[in-house]
């Protein structure tokens, strides 16, 4: 069951993707609208799961699910991927590449490599920590290297 990401609980599960380069209006109104769709129908061992969809900073796609209605199941997951992977191929992008590190260097977010890491980017540079789980987590997703996963990169 689709709904407003925004009035989701801050204890939902999200799941994030990444896209290289920022996303135009029109790409995203397409992965709004198609992420939406699937789901409208989205579920799990034939109940409806509760979820919402949103972008943040032209890059990030965010999907939340309301575990406390419903958790999703590894079946209910993987038709998640295959929507995703279907973005991919539409739109000719990249958005499941975890081998990228997301950095805010001013005001541009740059993809980095990881093994390149440690070449363009110091312990406080800001990267966006995509492994976080919750939604109430996406205040602090943004952080300096040495307070997240990539300072071992460093």
């Amino acid at each position: 069951m689709l709904a407003d990401f925004h009035t989701l609980p801050d204890s939902s599960r999200i799941w994030l993707y990444a896209s290289e380069k920022a996303l135009t209006t029109d790409q995203q109104n397409h992965i709004l609208t198609y992420i939406a769709e699937h789901l409208k129908g989205w579920n799990a061992h034939k109940v409806p799961l509760t979820a919402g969809v949103t972008i943040l900073e032209n890059h990030f796609i965010v999907i939340a699910l309301d575990e406390n209605k419903n958790g999703a199941s590894g079946c209910s997951i993987d038709t998640l991927q295959k929507t995703i992977q279907e973005l991919e191929k539409d739109l000719s992008i990249a958005l499941m590449n975890r081998l990228n590190v997301f950095c805010k260097i001013g005001e541009i977010i740059k993809v980095i490599p990881s093994f390149k890491l440690g070449f363009i980017a110091n312990e406080d540079t800001l990267f966006y920590d995509l492994t976080i789980q919750r939604k109430e987590e996406l205040s602090n997703y943004l952080k300096p290297i040495k307070d997240g996963w990539a300072k071992s990169y460093l």
